[in-house]
C-alpha cells in the first residue's frame, strides 16, 4: 500500500487462480487488465478505481466501488451493515447465511458443503431489515447492475467530499458530526469517522436531539450536518440565539438551495461567521455545488466551487475565508444621540446635522477605517436615549434597537454592567468613567467675614485669653521691678499695659522701652509671640480675601443620605445599581431615586436644592462648566465622594459576529493612546463652536491662570468695615466722656 502523486491511497490487489498469484499494484498509473478470468479469487480488492466492463468476479471481497454493468455471481463474506439495498427491479437469486435468527421465506435445499448454513432462492425483492437480522456468508446476485452501483458511487463521492473538506478546512478543529437515520444507513460516514479530530457524533430524530450537541468551544470547531430531512434544523435555528456556536465552521449536506438560504437568514444563521452547504446538482449525485454565506459582504449565498467525482472544480478556493478583517465597505447601522462630552452634534442653522464628533464618534470612525465598513447613523425614538426595561420585559431606546437587531452598533457612553448586557453584547472597553453626584452650589460667605477666616474660632479664643492675661502680667512685672529701681511710667497702670500689649499684637513699637531686665525679658517674649501670630494671620488673610469661602455643604454619600434629598437619574440603570450595592447608604438612596428621560427635566430641581443628579463625572463637569458657570462662578458643584467607576464600551447585538475583530482594533487604539487624544480633540473642537462657547462674553475681562488679579472692593470690604467700626466706637466713647465729665468734676 502506498500513496500516489495526487495523495490517493493506492492498495495492493492480490489475485489468485488455482496455485498462481497475480499482483496488481498502482492501478492508477498502469493500464488495468481487460479481463480477469472466471473463478478468480480476489482476497484483497480495496478502493479499486476501475474494473473493465463485463468482467465476472465470482468472489468479490470488501469492494468500495463497482463500475456499471458488472455482474457479481458470488458475494463472499459480506457483512449486513455494508450490504446495499437492491433496487426494485433487481433480485437476489440465492444467498447463504449462518445461524439464522428467524426463518427466511422461500426455503429450499441445504448446502452440503456447509452443514450449518442454509441456502434460499427467490425472485423477489428482499427487505434490508430482514438481511440485517442474519449473518450473511455468501450471496449470489443476478442482473445486479447499474442502479446499485450508481448508489454506491454516489455514496463514495459524498464521502470523499466530506473527508476532503475536513482535511483542507478543519484539520486543526474539533469535529461534531450530526446526521439523521437516512444518512446513517449508508456508508457515507465510514471514512469520516476514522479521522482523528472527531469529538462528537449525534443522530438526530427530533429538535431536542440538537440540544445535545456541544455548542461551546474555546478553539476551532467544525460541524458536519448530514440531514435528509432538514426541517428539524430549520425549526431549531429560528427558535432563538442560544445553543449555537456562532464562530464554528458549518458544512451542511442534504439541504436544497432554498433551505440553505432560509438557514442563512435565520436568527442563528445571520450571525454565524462560517456557513457552507453542498447542494446536489443533477440526478447522478456525483456533482455537488458548494455555497457560502456572505455575512457582511452581501445578501444571501454565493457559489464557491463545485465537487465533481473526487475533486473540486477550483482547487484554490477557500470555503471559510476571513470575512471580518475586511468588510468590503459594508454599511453598519450605528445608533447614537447627543451626550456631551462623548458625542457632539454640529448643526446648521436649520437644525440639520452636518457632522458628529466626540470620543465615541471618533473611536467608531477609527474602527470603520480599520475594518473597511461604512457608518450609517441612526437615533433612538425621541426621549428614550439608552432605554429602559418595561414592565412586560421589552427594551426601549438604544438598547431596544440592538436587542431587535435594528442596529449593528450602539454608542453613547455605554457602561459595561450585567443589567445593561441583558439582550445585548459589549465590545472590549476603551474608556473608564466615575459616577458622581451633582448638587447645588451654596452661595459663598460674605467677603467681609474674611477677617475672621484665618483663624479657627478656638484659635481666636486662645488669642483673646492671651491678650487679656498679658496686660495684668506685664503690670505685675513692671511694678515689681520698680521696687528695685526706676521703671518707665507707661507701665505703671493697667490701661497702659493693655495699650502696649495690644500694640504688640498690631506690630506697633512701644514709645518707651522698659528699664529693668525682668521687664525687658517679658516684653521680648511678647514680641516673638506677636510676630509669629501676626505673620500667620496676615498670610492666611491674603488667601481668604482672594478666594471666596464656601459654606459647609454635602460632600459624602452619608451626608447626602442623611439630608433626605432626592436622587435623579436618566433611565433605571443607576436605580438597579444602587439597590444592588452593599453600602446601606447607597441602598437608601435607591428608595428616593427618581427616573427622568432628559437632563433638562433634572437641572431645575438641582438648582432649587431639591435633589442631586447622578451621572458620569465627565458629563457633569462639562454641564457645570458650559451651562451653569458665569464669570468663573458655578451654580452647581460635584460632590467629593462619587459612586462607582464603570468601563465604557460599544453596544452590540447579542452574539455579534464582528465583536472579536472590534475588540482587536480597540486594543490597538488603547495601546496607541488614541482614545485620550480623541477626548482632547473633541473638547477643543467644541470650545471653538458658538453653541458651547469659544471665548469670553463681550465686555468681560478675562485673565489667564497666571495673571495678576487686582484686589476689588469685594476683597477688601472687611477693612472698610473695620475703619467704619472704629469711627463709630470712637464717637460713642466721645459721647460717653462728655456725658460723664460733669460727674468727674
Amino acid at each position: 500500500m502506498r500513496v500516489g502523486p495526487d495523495g490517493v491511497l493506492l492498495l495492493l490487489v492480490v489475485v489468485t487462480q488455482s496455485s498462481s498469484v497475480v499482483m496488481f499494484s498502482d492501478l492508477q498509473q498502469e493500464t488495468p487488465p481487460d479481463h480477469i478470468p472466471d473463478n478468480t479469487t480476489l482476497s484483497i480488492y480495496h478502493n479499486l478505481d476501475h474494473i473493465p466492463d463485463n468482467t465476472t468476479l465470482p468472489i468479490y471481497h470488501n469492494l468500495d466501488h463497482i463500475p456499471d454493468n458488472t455482474t457479481l455471481p458470488i458475494y463472499h463474506n459480506l457483512h449486513p451493515e455494508v450490504l446495499p439495498t437492491p433496487p426494485h427491479n433487481k433480485f437476489i437469486s440465492s444467498l447463504t447465511y449462518h445461524n439464522p435468527k428467524q426463518d427466511f421465506p422461500h426455503k429450499s435445499n441445504h448446502n452440503n458443503n456447509h452443514p450449518s448454513s442454509t441456502t434460499h432462492e427467490h425472485t423477489e425483492k428482499l427487505n434490508t431489515q430482514e438481511l440485517t437480522e442474519m449473518k450473511i456468508s455468501s450471496i449470489n446476485l443476478h442482473n445486479y447492475t447499474t442502479d446499485i452501483f450508481t448508489t454506491r458511487r454516489d455514496t463514495t463521492s459524498l464521502s470523499w467530499l466530506l473527508v476532503t473538506v475536513v482535511e483542507r478546512e478543519m484539520k486543526e478543529c474539533d469535529m461534531v458530526v450530526v446526521y439523521d437515520a437516512a444518512y446513517g444507513q449508508t456508508g457515507v460516514l465510514d471514512e469520516l469517522l476514522l479521522l482523528p479530530n472527531i469529538r462528537q457524533v449525534v443522530e438526530v430524530e427530533s429538535v431536542a436531539d440538537l440540544l445535545g450537541v456541544v455548542w461551546v468551544s474555546a478553539g476551532c470547531r467544525g460541524y458536519l450536518m448530514l440531514l435528509h430531512q432538514p426541517e428539524l434544523l430549520l425549526v431549531y435555528v429560528d427558535q432563538g440565539e442560544e445553543h449555537w456556536h456562532y464562530h464554528g465552521r458549518y458544512f451542511f449536506v442534504g439541504l436544497s438551495l432554498d433551505q440553505l438560504m432560509a438557514l442563512t437568514v435565520s436568527k442563528k444563521g445571520r450571525k454565524t461567521e462560517h456557513i457552507t452547504g453542498a447542494v446536489k446538482a443533477g440526478t447522478e449525485g456525483q456533482e455537488w455545488k458548494l455555497y457560502m454565506n456572505q455575512l457582511f459582504w452581501g445578501d444571501g449565498l454565493i457559489h464557491v466551487t463545485t465537487w465533481r467525482g473526487h475533486r473540486f472544480s477550483s482547487q484554490q478556493v477557500s470555503l471559510y475565508p476571513d470575512k471580518l478583517t475586511d468588510l468590503r465597505g459594508a454599511v453598519l447601522k450605528v445608533v447614537t444621540f447627543v451626550w456631551e462630552p462623548s458625542i457632539f452634534y454640529y448643526r446648521a442653522e436649520d437644525g440639520t446635522v452636518l457632522f458628529r464628533y466626540g470620543t465615541d464618534i471618533m473611536v467608531t470612525e477609527a474602527l470603520g477605517q480599520a475594518l473597511n465598513f461604512t457608518i450609517q447613523y441612526e437615533e433612538p425614538p425621541n426621549g428614550e436615549m439608552w432605554g429602559i426595561t418595561t414592565e412586560n420585559g421589552t427594551l426601549t431606546g438604544l438598547r431596544g434597537k440592538l436587542y431587535r437587531d435594528e442596529a449593528d452598533i450602539g454608542i453613547a457612553n455605554l457602561y459595561m454592567t450585567l443589567n445593561q448586557r441583558v439582550g445585548t453584547e459589549f465590545s472590549a472597553p476603551y474608556d473608564t468613567e466615575s459616577n458622581c453626584f451633582l448638587v447645588r452650589a451654596e452661595p459663598p460667605l460674605p467677603p467681609w467675614q474674611a477677617l475672621a477666616f484665618p483663624f479657627h474660632p478656638w484659635t481666636w479664643l486662645a488669642v483673646l485669653v492671651c491678650l487679656l492675661l498679658s496686660g495684668p502680667v506685664l503690670l505685675l512685672v513692671a511694678r515689681g521691678s520698680a521696687k528695685s529701681g526706676e521703671e518707665v511710667p507707661s507701665l505703671q497702670t493697667l490701661s497702659d499695659c493693655y495699650t502696649n500689649t495690644f500694640g504688640m499684637h498690631l506690630r506697633v513699637t512701644a514709645v518707651h522701652l522698659p528699664h529693668r531686665a525682668s521687664t525687658r525679658v517679658l516684653v521680648s517674649f511678647l514680641w516673638v509671640y506677636t510676630i509669629i501670630l501676626t505673620i500667620a494671620y496676615c498670610t492666611n488673610l491674603t488667601a481668604y480675601m482672594l478666594v471666596s469661602k464656601q459654606p459647609r455643604t454635602i460632600n459624602t454619600i452619608k451626608e447626602l443620605h442623611d439630608s433626605g434629598l432626592k436622587v435623579f437619574g436618566l433611565g433605571d440603570l443607576f436605580k438597579r445599581e444602587l439597590s444592588a450595592a452593599s453600602d446601606p447608604y447607597l441602598q437608601g438612596l435607591s428608595k428616593t431615586f427618581q427616573v427622568h428621560s432628559s437632563p433638562l427635566e433634572i437641572f431645575p430641581n438641582v438648582l432649587a436644592g431639591r435633589g442631586a443628579l447622578l451621572e458620569n463625572e465627565g458629563h457633569l463637569l462639562f454641564s457645570a462648566t458650559t451651562r451653569f458657570t458665569s464669570r468663573g462662578t458655578s451654580r452647581v458643584r460635584i460632590m467629593k465622594e462619587c459612586f462607582a467607576p464603570y468601563n465604557i464600551a460599544l453596544g452590540l447585538q447579542s452574539n455579534s459576529a464582528i465583536k472579536r475583530r472590534l475588540d482587536h482594533v480597540i486594543g490597538w487604539l488603547q495601546q496607541a493612546g488614541l482614545v485620550r487624544r480623541f477626548f482632547s480633540d473633541g473638547l477643543r473642537l467644541a470650545a471653538s463652536t458658538e453653541e458651547y462657547g469659544g471665548g469670553a462674553e463681550e465686555g468681560e475681562e478675562v485673565t489667564g491662570p497666571r495673571g495678576v488679579i487686582p484686589l476689588s472692593l469685594d476683597h477688601l470690604q472687611g477693612i472698610f468695615l473695620v475703619i467704619i467700626g472704629g469711627w463709630l466706637c470712637s464717637g460713642l466713647v466721645f459721647i460717653l466722656e462728655k456725658c460723664l465729665l460733669p460727674y468727674r468734676k
